[in-house]
């Protein structure tokens, strides 16, 4: 007689019920720092473009999150 395998403890599926949420402020503005962060660093941290930098990152990261609320039907309030 052979024994079962043991039943898996973990979810093979964790987005499939948890569709992702939207993001607060403090979230998004940390999104944009890290994406300025990066951009700063890509030009070798060439001073003068602290601004330029800021707003494509915003610009950046409100597409995606516009993006990723579009794809998951989240709508905006």
């Amino acid at each position: 007689m052979t024994s079962l395998p043991p039943k898996p403890t973990h979810n093979f599926y964790p987005l499939r019920f948890s569709p992702p949420q939207a993001v607060s402020d403090s979230e998004r503005r940390r999104m944009i720092e890290v994406a300025a962060y990066l951009r700063a660093v890509r030009r070798r941290f060439e001073p003068g473009h602290e601004l330029e930098d800021w707003l494509a990152a915003e610009a950046d990261v409100d597409h995606w999150l516009s993006s990723v609320r579009r794809l998951s039907g989240i709508t905006a309030d």
